[in-house]
């Protein structure tokens, strides 16, 4: 058997991150993914160069084929009534249609939803939204550091408050790949109940909205009738859960806050094991009211020795803990390594990157390799002429702008 979306043809107009890594995924499943650009080329070819410019290139450009891997490339006018025609023949036996355009701007061109519904009614129309269709903020542009980032909170109350606070910088990309992979859960559904009903559907994912709720548990609590208070400062983040600093200037994370059962543990670890009685720290309460105190003797304790003596303390007491990395040290992960999170992908110039893999990982599908994306319209001419399109035809088209 093939692999669980083979035969599935998605049609991807979509630019930057958050629509691309949907498309990308259903591609890694299986799906013929043909990627629509205008004859411009989308803007995160040039962004992903514009990360590392003295070694990124045209010809070798991770940061756009991670999310672009697997598609066949056409470019295409959708300004040109030429164009519009050959993105209308593309769509007659498409099974999905991925954008992250702007409605507006979808309308204008005549290929918003509810153009669309009617004259292809088995269609997964999936799209990408900033701030969602309704309310005084749909119209306005998104990225995931304003939409997902910014205004859901994180970025200006996840920082420890201090007389040195200053908000999180967001991280690149991260927001509109956790708005993709939804996206690509749902035109999962949608194609599961089209083969039960024949029916298209319209599926979205926002980024605020996702936002909102990948960042509920802060959402919740912070509301009126619990009024926890963000930004927090240290003491107020879990103690004695969270990171410390240890004596080689390393950084551990312990992932036990308030959890009952693991505090003994904990208490062990750090050589003081009556903490866990003492009747100062031994209930979340008490831990609360006395959690500068009680912060001090941890600090004092993971400061006094290495990382690796923490570390063997914590595998010997099956605790949480686990050493803070830099994105550097990833690539030299052992276990990201042994489970084929990462891989070598060689470019057109012969360089060798590493990059991270598909994060599919399905029996059905099997392994997985990431493969550079073609130049812009690379595919343009077989993809034309699988529709139909005689050389004549296409060279007119060329000729006219319509396509590149």
């Amino acid at each position: 058997m093939g692999k669980p979306l083979s035969g599935i043809k998605v049609i991807d107009l979509s630019t930057f991150v958050a629509a691309p890594v949907c498309s990308r995924l259903l591609a890694d499943m299986g799906a013929q993914v043909i990627k629509v650009e205008h004859p411009r080329g989308d803007a995160w070819r040039q962004t992903g160069i514009s990360y590392l410019p003295s070694r990124f290139s045209a010809e070798e450009n991770p940061v756009f084929d991670i999310y672009n891997s697997g598609k066949q490339h056409i470019a295409i006018d959708l300004k040109t009534e030429e164009g519009k025609a050959v993105f209308f023949r593309l769509l007659e036996d498409a099974d999905v249609f991925v954008t992250n355009t702007r409605v507006a701007a979808l309308r204008r061109l005549g290929i918003s939803y509810e153009d669309l519904k009617d004259r292809f009614p088995k269609l997964i129309y999936a799209i990408v939204l900033g701030y969602g269709e309704n309310g005084p903020d749909s119209h306005k542009p998104a990225f995931d550091t304003t939409g997902y980032w910014s205004k859901s909170g994180f970025l200006r109350d996840m920082a420890p408050f201090s007389e040195h606070y200053a908000p999180v910088q967001a991280p690149y990309g991260v927001g509109d790949t956790i708005t993709g992979y939804l996206l690509m859960g749902e035109v999962c559904g949608a194609l599961y109940r089209r083969s039960q009903t024949g029916k298209g559907d319209c599926v979205r994912s926002s980024l605020y909205h996702n936002g909102i709720f990948t960042m509920g548990t802060m959402q919740i609590i912070s509301q009126g009738p619990w009024g926890r208070k963000f930004p927090a400062t240290r003491t107020e983040h879990g103690v004695p859960g969270g990171y410390y600093r240890c004596a080689d200037d390393e950084w551990v994370y312990i992932a036990v806050g308030y959890a009952q059962a693991l505090i003994p543990r904990l208490c062990e670890a750090i050589g003081r094991p009556e903490l866990a009685e003492d009747p100062r720290y031994a209930t979340a309460e008490a831990r609360a009211q006395h959690r500068e105190e009680y912060y001090e003797i941890f600090k004092n304790a993971f400061a006094s020795q290495p990382l690796s003596y923490w570390l063997e303390k914590a595998e010997a007491l099956d605790l949480p803990f686990m050493r803070m990395s830099h994105f550097s040290d990833v690539a030299e992960d052992p276990q990201a390594w042994a489970n084929d999170y990462l891989e070598h992908v060689t470019f057109a110039n012969g360089r060798d990157d590493i990059m991270p893999s598909s994060p599919i990982e399905m029996d059905s599908v099997g392994p997985l390799k990431t493969t550079p994306a073609p130049a812009v319209g690379a595919d343009t001419e077989e993809i034309l002429q699988s529709l139909g399109y005689t050389e004549s035809q296409i060279a007119a088209l060329q000729k006219s702008g319509a396509v590149k």
